[in-house]
């Protein structure tokens, strides 16, 4: 009676570091290079699953193979995928503007941010942060700080400068 019933053996896979969704590589079963079976010349490898942590920013994805021999015997092996956006947005400043009373200052408007981009978030969120005097008058000078914001919580500040001069 030949009864083989030694499971395959298999190292896990080196973990993988993207920052965004978008970035996880396809499953690839040549990523097991070492499968071996005390019977089978060339163990079965193949892809099982891929389990999200659930979490964001990093999010854990728990990436599974098997591997099994010519009698149904199997292990499994898996590789980490980490997913952490750590590049923050990008903005040019706003184009500044010039008036002449206190008065024809503009209230914030977050559209004067018009390039706001990310490496993952297709729509970084744009916010005022504040108006900035610089205390003087005439002119006077306020720098206007917006901020623009990915889904991970990484921001840029850019900023608007507003000179109020009465000639």
């Amino acid at each position: 009676t030949i009864n083989d019933i030694t499971p395959p053996t298999a190292s896990n896979p080196g973990g993988i570091v993207v920052e965004c969704v978008g970035d996880v590589p396809a499953a690839d079963v040549s990523v097991i290079t070492d499968a071996s079976d005390n019977c089978t010349a060339l163990p079965v490898v193949a892809f099982v699953s891929d389990v999200s942590d659930g979490n964001t920013c990093p999010e854990v994805i728990t990436r599974t193979y098997s591997v099994t021999d010519d009698c149904g015997n199997s292990t499994n092996v898996t590789q980490t995928i980490t997913i952490n956006d750590i590049t923050p947005p990008t903005a040019s400043n706003p184009v500044g503007i010039d008036v002449e009373c206190v008065g024809d200052v503009p209230a914030a408007d977050i559209s004067v941010v018009t390039d706001a981009a990310d490496n993952c978030t297709a729509l970084p969120v744009v916010a005022f942060v504040s108006d900035a005097s610089d205390g003087n008058t005439c002119p006077e000078v306020i720098t206007r700080t917006y901020s623009i914001t990915d889904d991970c919580g990484n921001s840029t500040n850019v900023t608007q400068i507003i000179t109020i001069n009465d000639i």
